[in-house]
């Protein structure tokens, strides 16, 4: 499942509301023209939110109380407030997305297929288990609630794809995308070679007095040009290489080899797929359950197994789908206690295929020579030696990725460029030649919605702006984010007594 950016905040000023003052129905927390929106909705929004952004201290068991309502964090605008004034704003925004998206999916006759539905289905099944129904009974959410959550972010991901996919009424076309890829994406592979070795920085920079008295200016000044000719000569050696070479991936691989640097230095598949979608990738919060691939790599074990049982064992390349029954990737059904086949090593292209790993970390390498004794995910995991960088916010744009934008004007021709630390050996490559990119390309869906978020964003607001909203004040004043972190609080102190 495809996973949309969260959609930011909008524009609320030209939204009526009108106040439901009298109303004691504390299940209700508004109505959107004649849509009831539970309030187990916006109490939902609010929890999740609140779990992402307190999420490395919440989950380090390092306390039973949290106080973190004062915290200061960043709001879609760039501006700090505190935590505790900023979850009831973006519950309520979000609140109106989702009644947003369900009208408008109504309006233009969409429905959810019957895998939709099974996907929503399995997403309120285990968002229900891993955070418990009595855990969000306490905070006032049911599970029609998250149900209706879960609905609407499938209904939004429909929505972004029945407007702007390839046969979208704003359809997004290859053409459109070489082009947003031309002027907006850096390509390139690079040699780096710093201009200073170890001795030289030790000399020169260590905090001892020992080290940092050896030698006299003079000495230093020295050591340093000396180390700076010797990687200007490497530079050069390399660059002549890449220009007698058409494979400058052999060039880096014997650069890496000649001077000990650390193959695991490539460029891994999900990295490249980061810099394309925020992450909301990396997004494993609560509220994104329904587009996170959460399975989990079964442990292996050498225990003794007294009868043999069914074992599958599946794959699953690096967006988290798994291997058809159609690839050679298949998954298998071995007995417990047997070993799983290696299968041929998936192809991507414009990568190269590393290992099997057990884990989507890609920390723990899979042994094909040991028994199996339970359910067993695998993950393939792909490396590169090519930055595909976006530029378009040039504060995040190194000063090298500029260079190369800017400065480099013809496509697979070496180069050597220096800055204060290195020297570099660089090939710039034509980013339109990325076909994975392209429409059915494994990066398709990243790089459209990159292109198109702030657009989509307008829609929203576009759907919300007439919208006639009766509030329930009771229930506004009820549902608190102190509230949430009162229970929150009582229920981590329950499980630290257990």
């Amino acid at each position: 499942m495809s996973k949309l950016r969260k959609i930011g905040a909008l524009s609320i000023a030209s939204i009526m509301a009108v106040s439901m003052a009298g109303c004691t129905d504390m299940s209700k927390i508004m109505t959107v023209d004649d849509y009831d929106v539970n309030a187990g909705v916006y109490i939902n929004y609010m929890l999740s939110e609140y779990l992402e952004q307190t999420y490395s201290e919440t989950s380090s068991g390092s306390a039973t109380t949290y106080n973190y309502l004062d915290k200061e964090i960043e709001n879609e605008d760039g501006e700090k407030v505190k935590l505790g004034d900023y979850l009831p704003d973006y519950a309520y925004e979000h609140t109106l997305e989702l009644v947003a998206a369900n009208k408008q999916f109504e309006k233009l006759g969409l429905e959810l297929s019957a895998e939709d539905s099974k996907e929503v289905s399995t997403a309120v099944n285990n968002y229900m288990e891993n955070m418990t129904e009595e855990y969000l009974s306490k905070q006032g959410i049911s599970k029609d609630s998250v149900t209706k959550y879960f609905t609407a972010e499938k209904q939004k991901e429909l929505l972004f794809y029945h407007y702007y996919g390839e046969d979208g009424e704003k359809a997004v076309k290859n053409d459109d995308i070489s082009n947003y890829l031309k002027n907006n994406y850096v390509r390139y592979k690079v040699i780096s070679i710093p201009r200073t070795t170890a001795a030289t920085t030790e000399a020169s920079t260590s905090t001892s007095e020992e080290a940092t008295t050896t030698q006299s200016p003079e000495e230093q000044t020295k050591a340093s040009k000396k180390a700076d000719m010797e990687a200007n000569s490497l530079a050069n050696k390399y660059l002549k290489l890449a220009k007698e070479n058409d494979d400058f991936d052999a060039v880096i691989s014997q650069y890496k080899s000649e001077t000990q640097e650390p193959t695991t230095a490539a460029t891994t598949a999900a990295t490249e797929a980061s810099t394309v979608a925020e992450s909301s990738s990396a997004d494993t919060t609560v509220a994104d359950g329904s587009s996170a691939q959460t399975t989990e790599a079964a442990q292996t074990t050498t225990t003794t197994v007294d009868e043999p049982k069914e074992v599958h064992v599946h794959f699953y390349d690096q967006n988290g789908e798994e291997y058809g029954e159609d690839t050679p990737q298949k998954p298998q059904i071995i007995k417990s206690g047997e070993k799983a086949e290696k299968p041929a090593d998936p192809v991507k292209d414009f990568y190269k295929f590393d290992n099997w790993y057990t884990d989507t970390n890609y920390t723990n390498v899979f042994d094909f020579n040991q028994a199996i004794n339970d359910e067993t995910s695998l993950f393939a995991s792909f490396t590169t030696n090519e930055n595909m960088l976006s530029t378009i916010d040039e504060e995040t744009v190194s000063d090298l990725a500029k260079y190369i934008k800017g400065s480099i004007k013809k496509f697979n021709e070496p180069v050597k460029y220096k800055d204060d630390t290195n020297y570099y050996v660089i090939v710039k490559y034509d980013p339109t030649e990325r076909t994975d990119y392209l429409i059915n390309g494994d990066n398709y869906e990243s790089i459209l919605q990159e292109m198109k978020y702030e657009e989509y964003e307008k829609m929203f607001d576009s759907w919300q702006k007439d919208f006639k909203i009766k509030k329930n004040d009771k229930a506004f004043k009820k549902y608190t984010p102190s509230k949430i972190e009162e229970i929150q609080n009582d229920y981590a102190s329950g499980q630290s007594d257990k």
